[in-house]
């Protein structure tokens, strides 16, 4: 599953593209609308059209498009993709969800394992309550870690995978911070002391910053723009590893 330095990727891409363009219909080319979170084809296309977007940023795991008039969420779970080109028609049955604008360009969601969601909504509140921190942001620090980890009895690995304690980790970066900050996945929080905890803050801070700089880690599909992929694989020490 695609983690905060590939969504980042993916919102990098998007950046010099999307802004600006007025989205002129909406569509589900293979018909799957579960992909719909918040209800009916008819219900976004009456949400979305004529809107204009402002901006593409991110939150955890979630690509945030905002608009004139309101957000359009996607979370690409396992296998979602965003793409500006044309799919093939092998590739178009993957294709749940299709935005084209007003200049004639589109933007097509791809996803094979059917897991992503699209999200329509006119204000984040909801978002800030499901999820916790971000460990890119100022208000994520040592301090912040070393507190939160001692009002819980956790096991470390669990606890750094769970989006309400700190947004956009998952497998990978877990894996790979507690490696460098030398933390066992299965140490309980409430025993990690000042000086590991100063660690961990750190090493993620620094996996996640260098892993965005690799454009994020492919490790089987994940890709973002022109089939382009990430390089930060070749950088791993022990996620995957025996």
């Amino acid at each position: 599953m695609p983690e905060l330095p590939e969504v980042q990727t993916v919102v990098n891409s998007l950046q010099p593209t999307l802004p600006g363009k007025i989205i002129k219909s909406v569509n589900s080319p293979n018909g799957y609308t579960d992909v719909l979170e918040n209800g009916s084809i008819k219900k976004y296309q009456n949400s979305l059209i004529g809107n204009k977007i402002q901006s593409v940023s991110r939150r955890g795991k979630f690509i945030i498009i905002e608009l004139d008039s309101g957000f359009l969420l996607i979370h690409l779970r396992m296998t979602g993709k965003i793409v500006l080109e044309t799919p093939t028609i092998k590739d178009m049955k993957y294709v749940s969800f299709q935005l084209t604008f007003l200049d004639g360009e589109n933007l097509f969601f791809q996803d094979i394992r059917k897991f992503g969601r699209i999200y329509i909504c006119n204000q984040l509140n909801w978002l800030d309550d499901k999820l916790g921190v971000e460990p890119l942001s100022k208000d994520f620090t040592s301090k912040w870690l070393y507190s939160k980890l001692h009002t819980r009895k956790r096991m470390m690995k669990p606890l750094l995978l769970d989006q309400q304690f700190i947004a956009g980790l998952g497998n990978i970066y877990v894996d790979e911070a507690l490696w460098q900050s030398g933390i066992h996945p299965k140490a309980l929080s409430n025993r990690v002391g000042k000086i590991k905890a100063h660690k961990l803050s750190t090493a993620i801070k620094d996996i996640l910053n260098r892993a965005i700089s690799y454009q994020g880690t492919t490790i089987i599909n994940f890709s973002y723009g022109q089939k382009k992929t990430g390089s930060f694989s070749k950088e791993l020490q022990i996620f995957g590893k025996t």
